[in-house]
Order: C-alpha cells, then structure tokens, then sequence
C-alpha cells in the first residue's frame, strides 16, 4: 500500500547538476539519484521536478528557497540553511591515473609530488581542498579532467568510481585503456538528500524519504532502480 502524508501532490524542486550516473537529464528518469528520490517521495504523496543548473546555482538556489532539495556528501557547510535525510547510497571516490604510471595512495603526503586535477564544486574531502602542500589545479568535469592527464598537464584526477566507468563506457571509450585506477579508494562518502531549513514540511519530507527508501530496499524496488541504470544494488543502506 502507498503511504501518503499529503492530502494532494505537493511539488519539491530538486536541483543538481550534471553528474551522471547520478543526476542527468539525458538520462533515464534524469539519473540513479534522480529516480530514487522521486521513487521514494513519489510513495509517500510528493511530486518530485527535478531541475538541472551549474552546482554554485543549485546550493545558492537552495539558500534562496528556489529549489527545495539537493542530494549531498556530508559537509558542515550545508548544516546552516538545510536539514539531511539518512544516506541512501555510498559513492566509492578514487584516484585516476594515466596507464603507464604506478601511482600509489597513502595518504595526502603522498600526493606531494603529483599535479592534481580535482573537479570545480566537489566536496571531495576539506582536507584536500585545504592542504597547501599539493599541486591542484580543477576542471569543469571528469572528462575534460581525463583529457588533461592524458594531455600529460597532471599526473592525477578524482572522481567517483561509478561515474569514472560511465564516461569510459561512453566519451572516452575509444582511450579508456589508457587509464587506471589507483589501487584502493580515496574515500566513502554518503550521499544524502537535504531539504531547506525554511521549507514547511521539511521534517515530514525527511521522515517520509528515510521511512520510503528502507521499504524500497525490503521490497525490491530499491535495487531494481540500480539494475535499470545498469548499476549492482548495494545488499544495504549506508550505517547512520
């Protein structure tokens, strides 16, 4: 039975950008991340528009009460002006290098030697972004990112594993042999849907997507989006 917790069906504006295959218009039902949230919301009486801008557009949107909900990695920032869900997937964020190189991560100083290309935006860790010791340069996207390792204008990149072997299946895949991974993983990092401090509903809103997405796992039809996207679902959800 669908539970809902609205007499109608009310509209929430999720903003993000293009990550697939996370969040992507040319995507079918606009990405992983995309469907899940309009699955789970969808089950409980909410009409989920999903609006694709820049990043810096959507978190400011979000501040403005322009959009409703972003889906997130943890971060203090976000804490002033919105509220999160518990996590609903786990992104495995790795190192990309060229073929030839044998890179090996242990830590950030470890990376002192290497030219880093990290991408515009992306939260990947605070104390990455804030180490002085590191050679980082940023990219408007994972593919222009692996055009400049390939270029040989950086020896590393760093994205999540998931949206790395999208773009080798599709924009690079004529060069993809040209790249590796770096043994091991950089991080695991939640993702998270927030909702705007100011917005009416919000405690409904999170409580309806955490209770919705555990019945989504129970039932099946968690995983089943993961196979339509062509993705392994995880056997759980991310530990809170």
């Amino acid at each position: 039975m669908i539970s809902t917790t609205t007499t109608h069906a009310e509209v929430l504006r999720l903003a993000g950008n293009v990550w697939p295959p996370y969040t992507d218009q040319r995507l079918s039902g606009g990405g992983l991340s995309v469907e899940l949230v309009r699955t789970a919301l969808g089950r409980a009486g909410y009409q989920v528009d999903y609006i694709e801008v820049p990043w810096a557009r959507a978190v400011l949107g979000l501040k403005r009460g322009n959009y409703d909900m972003l889906n997130v990695w943890p971060s203090t920032h976000h804490t002033v002006y919105a509220r999160y869900t518990r996590a609903f997937l786990t992104n495995r964020v790795r190192w990309v290098q060229r073929h030839d190189n044998r890179i090996i991560y242990r830590g950030l100083e470890s990376l002192v030697p290497y030219r880093i290309a990290l991408l515009r935006g992306y939260a990947f860790s605070e104390a990455l972004e804030n180490d002085a010791r590191l050679n980082k340069g940023y990219a408007a996207s994972f593919v222009q990112a692996a055009r400049m390792l390939t270029a040989g204008r950086v020896d590393l990149t760093l994205e999540d594993e998931r949206t790395v072997q999208f773009h080798f299946a599709r924009e690079l895949k004529e060069v993809s042999d040209a790249y590796r991974f770096v043994p091991g993983e950089f991080s695991l990092l939640d993702l998270s849907l927030v909702v705007r401090n100011d917005h009416p509903q919000q405690a409904a809103i999170i409580a309806a997507f955490d209770r919705e997405i555990a019945a989504m796992v129970e039932d099946g039809s968690y995983a089943a989006i993961f196979h339509r996207h062509g993705l392994p679902a995880p056997e759980a959800l991310p530990q809170p």
